[in-house]
């Protein structure tokens, strides 16, 4: 199951926003913070087609999502890590120019289907 969220502010009423979310511990985690720092910063080349969560695997309203990430992705996935439409993009904290890359390809395929 994929999430797809509104783009009620975006401007354009009934398409959807591809969702990039990055497993966290949360603000203790260096890498965590780097990786949520990367995503961050690229997500905002791609305003009112990309939204942007944190999925701290420490916070109680945060373990429900976690727990349905890995069972869509069929194994545990690693801290910290990069979800693109509930499919691990990432398991490492990748470059900005690979980051981008990917998120181009994952748009071009998300928005061919809405």
């Amino acid at each position: 199951m994929v999430e797809r969220i509104p783009k009620d502010e975006a401007g354009f009423p009934g398409k959807k926003l591809l969702v990039v979310e990055v497993i966290s511990e949360g603000p203790h985690c260096v890498p965590c913070q780097y990786a949520i720092a990367a995503v961050k910063h690229i997500s905002e080349f791609y305003q009112g087609r990309v939204e942007f969560k944190v999925v701290e695997t420490k916070k109680p309203e945060d373990v429900a999502r976690y727990f349905d990430l890995c069972r869509i992705n069929g194994a545990p996935i690693p801290v910290p890590a990069i979800v693109i439409a509930g499919k691990l993009a990432f398991d490492q904290i990748p470059g900005p120019e690979e980051l981008r890359r990917r998120l181009d390809i994952a748009l071009q395929e998300w928005e061919s289907d809405a």
